[in-house]
């Protein structure tokens, strides 16, 4: 009777294990490091960023780009000290 529940134990831990290495294989982790500079931009703030990048028109405002952009960062400092970020 020992044995029985010594090897029904034992043949739980080794599939419990199993499948919690399995889950751990299959569960997808996000990459911030290797994620999209504008990854939270809205549609007006890549298309600013995209004229700037290729010398056409875009909007003056900060607002109007996607924060951290190079392009951001310049308007930030045409903006000055008193505009706070």
């Amino acid at each position: 009777m020992i044995r029985t529940v010594v090897g029904l134990v034992a043949v739980g831990l080794i599939f419990g294990f199993a499948s919690s290495a399995d889950a751990a294989k299959k569960k997808k982790y996000r990459s911030y490091g290797h994620a999209s500079p504008h990854s939270g931009a809205t549609a007006r703030q890549l298309r600013n960023a995209r004229a700037y990048e290729r010398g056409e028109y875009y909007e003056m405002d900060s607002n109007a780009h996607p924060v951290g952009s190079r392009s951001w960062w310049e308007l930030k400092e045409r903006e000055g000290p008193d505009r706070p970020f």
